[in-house]
């Protein structure tokens, strides 16, 4: 499977979604441990690095499942 390629227009939705977040916030991308500020995860993402392209798919599959309501599905499963 071909990897997704990732739009310009979806970099921009992701880094307005993160400079509307507070500055205090820290994000944990990847299992390596490693916290990025919102300030480094949009350069990550400005510089399309595997860290910043990552991020912008987790966000996606995110907001998809928030949209689809499978994230509200899991949540209340019992």
């Amino acid at each position: 499977m071909e990897p997704k390629t990732i739009l310009q227009k979806e970099n921009e939705i992701i880094i307005a979604r993160l400079e509307a977040t507070s500055p205090d916030l820290f994000f944990s991308v990847g299992g390596d441990g490693k916290s990025f500020s919102k300030d480094e995860l949009i350069e990550e993402i400005n510089n399309n690095t595997e860290i910043g392209k990552n991020f912008v798919e987790s966000q996606f599959e995110f907001l998809r499942a928030l949209k689809d309501g499978s994230l509200m599905r899991q949540l209340t499963a019992q």
